[in-house]
C-alpha cells in the first residue's frame, strides 16, 4: 500500500523529508492543511516556497478537522497533512491506518482549543453540572473532544447526560450564536473568536492545564 505521510504542525523538516514524495508524485504533492492555524506555511503557500523547493505543483486543500484529512490520505486524495491534530493521526493509528508522523515543529497551548458556553445560559465552571440535559457541539475525534472530555471531569458533569452533537469548530460556533447549543468545543482562532461573542470560556487556559 502507498505510503501516506502525516505530520503535525511540521514546517522545515517536513519539507526536507517529503522531497522524496515529490520525486515519487512526478506531477505534484497534494497537502491538507487547517486554514484556522495561523502558521508559517501559509504565508510561503501564497509565495509558491513549496512548489520551487519541491520542483513540482503543490496542491493545497483546506480541511475543517484532522479525522476528515485522514479519511483524505486513506482515499488516495491527499499525500500530507499539515497541522492534522495529536489526537486524529492518534486514532488513525490505533486503527493501523498507514500513516506516519514525520515532524512536530511547533506546539499550541490549550488557549487554541476550548470549550465556550453561551452567556445566555448562565452556565459556569462553577455550576458546570448544569450542563446535564443540554445540548453541546463537540468535533469528535480531534483535541477539542478530549478538551470537553477533561473539562467535563473538572466541572463534574456528566457528559453521558448531555445531547452531544458532532460539529465542525465553525459550525459549533454559528450554533453557539444562533442558541441551538448551551456550550460549544471548538479548535481554531476564528471560530473561538466567534463563539466568544455569544460567551465566555468553561475553564480558563490555567485550569485546563
Amino acid at each position: 500500500m502507498k505510503k501516506i505521510i502525516s505530520f503535525i504542525l511540521g514546517t522545515v523538516v517536513a519539507l526536507n523529508l517529503s522531497m522524496s514524495v515529490a520525486n515519487a508524485a512526478a506531477k505534484e504533492v497534494r497537502v491538507a492543511f487547517f486554514l484556522e492555524w495561523p502558521t508559517p506555511n501559509q504565508e510561503d503557500k501564497v509565495k509558491m516556497m513549496f512548489d520551487k523547493a519541491l520542483g513540482v505543483p503543490v496542491k493545497w486543500t483546506n480541511f475543517s478537522n484532522g479525522g476528515a484529512m485522514t479519511d483524505a490520505m486513506l482515499a488516495g486524495d491527499i499525500d500530507i497533512s499539515y497541522s492534522q491534530g495529536l489526537v486524529p493521526f492518534i486514532n488513525a493509528v490505533k486503527s493501523k491506518a498507514p500513516l506516519k508522523l514525520v515532524d512536530v515543529a511547533m506546539e499550541y497551548g490549550m488557549g487554541g482549543t476550548t470549550c465556550v458556553t453561551s452567556k445566555a445560559s448562565g452556565i459556569t465552571s462553577a455550576n458546570g453540572s448544569e450542563l446535564e440535559g443540554k445540548k453541546v457541539a463537540v468535533p469528535l475525534g480531534t483535541m477539542a473532544e478530549y478538551v470537553f472530555d477533561e473539562s467535563m471531569k473538572v466541572v463534574g458533569a456528566d457528559k453521558s447526560k448531555m445531547t452531544v452533537i458532532q460539529m465542525d469548530p465553525e459550525e459549533g460556533a454559528a450554533a453557539l450564536v444562533s442558541g441551538d447549543v448551551s456550550m460549544a468545543c471548538l479548535f481554531g482562532g476564528n471560530s473561538i473568536k466567534a463563539a466568544l461573542t455569544v460567551g465566555t470560556r468553561l475553564l480558563t487556559v490555567q485550569a485546563s492545564s
